[in-house]
């Protein structure tokens, strides 16, 4: 992919990007309240309702149909030939805004899925795949939020994983290497309204309910 094909992609600090594995009309209005500008990967942009127009429509453009009827509306298509990456992973390095909420990534294909958790280890940056029930991304190194007593709070590591601590958790994650063939922090439970969670390196994911997208949204 060419630095002048990034370049040419003019957006705001806070993106919502779609996919093609669908999601609700419901949960697209909660994620444009949170941002600031709609682009679609392929054939993401076929579960959109026509008053939500994507400011480019990204991939190979095998899936989206009816490309002439977006381009009328005022999308640019941006079409990227290669078969090395997945469309995911060709729409978030062309964009470089600051947060990312994504949709229609998680709730159909499982190896679509599996490959778009390793884009977020991969590039570990403030990107949010938001499904049905849950909401998995990148954690930071330093993570803080409040949530409601008994809230979910999952962790799941790409890599060996040392020095975890957190604070506000019913089971403890101090002394635990982590990892994705070892040790996992799933199904973990907040047990105060003030959760703090730090480690050292990269590839650890959280894993909440996609109720809390907003709570998640605003506190980093």
């Amino acid at each position: 992919m060419s630095n002048k094909l990034i370049e040419v992609l003019e957006l705001r600090d806070n993106v919502t990007l779609v996919g093609g594995a669908g999601f609700s009309k419901t949960l697209l209005s909660r994620s444009l309240n949170l941002t600031e500008d709609l682009v679609a990967a392929d054939g993401g942009a076929n579960f959109l309702p026509t008053q939500s127009v994507p400011k480019y429509i990204i991939g190979d453009l095998d899936s989206v149909v009816s490309p002439e009827k977006w381009v009328g509306k005022g999308s640019k298509l941006i079409k990227i030939k290669e078969q090395d990456s997945t469309d995911f992973d060709k729409c978030i390095s062309s964009i470089k805004s600051k947060k990312i909420i994504a949709l229609g990534f998680m709730d159909q294909r499982l190896d679509h899925f599996l490959a778009a958790c390793t884009s977020l280890a991969r590039h570990k940056r403030l990107i949010f795949l938001v499904g049905k029930r849950d909401i998995i991304f990148h954690l930071p190194n330093e993570f803080s939020i409040k949530l409601p007593i008994n809230s979910r709070v999952s962790l799941y590591p790409l890599k060996d994983i040392k020095n975890v601590e957190a604070i506000g958790l019913k089971y403890p994650v101090e002394n635990i290497i982590f990892s994705s063939v070892g040790k996992i922090g799933t199904s973990n439970v907040s047990t105060s309204k003030n959760v703090k969670i730090s480690y050292k390196g990269s590839g650890m994911l959280g894993i909440f309910s996609s109720r809390h997208l907003d709570l998640l949204y605003n506190s980093m």
